[in-house]
């Protein structure tokens, strides 16, 4: 395949693994990742050890800068693209730079999700979904002794152990947001609430945010319901959407990710999406999937960019794996124990 240029959106899990099967597939084709992150592909699940500094920055990320440049693989960092255009196999990138493909694979992930009721507060609230937010969270950390955790998804169980080792007041506000992607029921709420209440932590329940007000660089003052409380920092952790806005204009069919076939292609040639930013059709459903976890998204990343140098692998998710999330069907290998 000498000639042609693969493109990867995305640096994750999916697309560096879609990016290193492309390499070892195609050896004579060019194959470029594009990330708007700064930092390499890293462990996202090791974040909130990394956080307790119970792992190192190097250990945290997957691959190195230097793997890249062994296997040929140009990897473009700090760089956003803005459009694709599918009729003339080009992307946009942000600074008005154009490249062209000869395929694509998107592997975007997903972007920390906001509920609209709390959009209003969104510069108060502290997601943690990638190193630059880790990062955030550290320099915050030094100065502050409580926090305020919100919503409730699998991280955020791994980051509330990561700052009880910090010995950071705790508060964790549990409501029906949580255990994203996890369907929420009572037997799962109460347990959780039991484990977190025996490790310390101070679980608010059934309540609802009516404010939240900065009163110093690192203090918050939040009302919830009747009382108030102060924090120094507010984690939110309501799950993820997929980040594919700068699709919308694309002509690609767009749902809450990018709708593919059981063979992650897009129904454009040579366009393909992977990861958790994909909706993938299950025949056996008739709907549309979400994969959440690095080991689906790796596993997903290799099926792509192998369908796109012309092979016909399927998705093999079993129906009985596959649940429903705010109407959306999820498959997770995402656990983190509490």
């Amino acid at each position: 395949m000498a000639g042609d240029h693969f493109i990867v959106i995305g640096n994750g899990p999916a697309g560096s693994q879609a990016a290193f099967t492309l390499r070892e597939k195609a050896p004579d084709a060019e194959v470029s990742i594009i990330t708007r992150e700064r930092e390499g592909c890293c462990h996202s699940h090791l974040l909130p050890k990394f956080l307790a500094g119970t792992v190192s920055k190097k250990d945290l990320f997957a691959i190195s800068f230097d793997d890249y440049i062994k296997k040929g693989i140009k990897l473009r960092t700090g760089q956003s693209i803005v459009n694709v255009d599918i009729s003339k196999r080009e992307v946009l990138l942000d600074h008005k730079e154009i490249l062209p493909f000869s395929g694509l694979i998107i592997a975007v992930g997903g972007k920390p999700r906001i509920p609209e009721p709390l959009l209003v507060f969104k510069d108060l609230l502290y997601p943690l979904k990638s190193f630059s937010e880790t990062t955030i969270w550290q320099k915050k950390l030094l100065n502050v002794d409580s926090i305020l955790m919100l919503g409730g998804d699998l991280t955020s169980l791994a980051v509330t152990k990561a700052l009880l080792t910090l010995e950071k007041k705790i508060y964790f506000m549990l409501n029906e947001d949580a255990f994203w992607p996890l369907r929420f029921n009572k037997t799962l709420y109460k347990e959780v609430s039991r484990k977190l209440t025996e490790k310390g932590v101070e679980v608010l329940t059934g309540l609802k945010i009516k404010s939240i007000a900065r009163i110093s660089e690192d203090v918050c003052r939040v009302r919830i319901d009747d009382q108030e409380i102060e924090a120094g920092l507010i984690g939110a952790f309501f799950g993820l959407v997929p980040d594919v806005k700068f699709l919308v204009r694309s002509g690609l069919q767009i749902d809450r990710g990018i709708l593919v076939d059981e063979y992650l292609s897009t129904g454009i040639e040579g366009i393909y999406a992977t990861g958790d930013c994909a909706q993938i059709y299950h025949p056996e459903l008739h709907d549309y999937w979400i994969s959440i976890g690095t080991k689906n998204a790796k596993a997903l990343g290799r099926l792509a960019a192998v369908n796109l140098l012309g092979g016909m692998e399927k998705t093999k998710v079993s129906k009985e794996s596959i649940f429903d999330i705010d109407g959306i069907k999820v498959n997770t290998s995402w656990w983190s124990e509490f």
